[in-house]
């Protein structure tokens, strides 16, 4: 499954490099960006190529998504570490359970649980 993955993204990343290759009178075109306000004089970029407005967009873009998926990841690892904390108490009741059985087993007369002593009882 990993180099299937790994092939997948050498696809994909080979299809991008020939979309920019075959396009790079566009990509390579200057072009600055302008933002008007009514209480502002219009306010322009300095003239970039498209490749770089494309590159700080999606640079943009992954940044915020990365920042809105971080609060579910920590959520998640506590949500983790509190089950983990959890599975490991009730591991630990278990082993004193399982622990406090042998010793009952043990004291019990003749070596037999108190469970086989009822059944014998309610068989004759």
């Amino acid at each position: 499954m990993k180099k299937v993955k790994i092939a997948f993204w050498l696809i994909i990343l080979v299809f991008a490099v020939v979309f920019v290759y075959q396009n790079k009178p566009f990509f390579m075109a200057k072009q600055s960006l302008g933002l008007t306000l009514p209480f502002l004089e219009t306010l322009h970029s300095p003239e970039l190529p498209n490749a770089v407005l494309f590159l700080v967009f999606f640079l943009t873009g992954f940044l915020i998504a990365y920042f809105f998926g971080l609060y579910d990841r920590f959520k998640s690892k506590k949500m983790v570490k509190n089950l983990n904390a959890a599975a490991a108490a009730q591991q630990d009741e278990l082993t004193a359970l399982k622990s406090e059985l042998e010793s009952l087993r043990s004291a019990s007369p003749g070596g037999s649980t108190a469970s086989e002593e009822q059944s014998t009882k309610q068989t004759t």
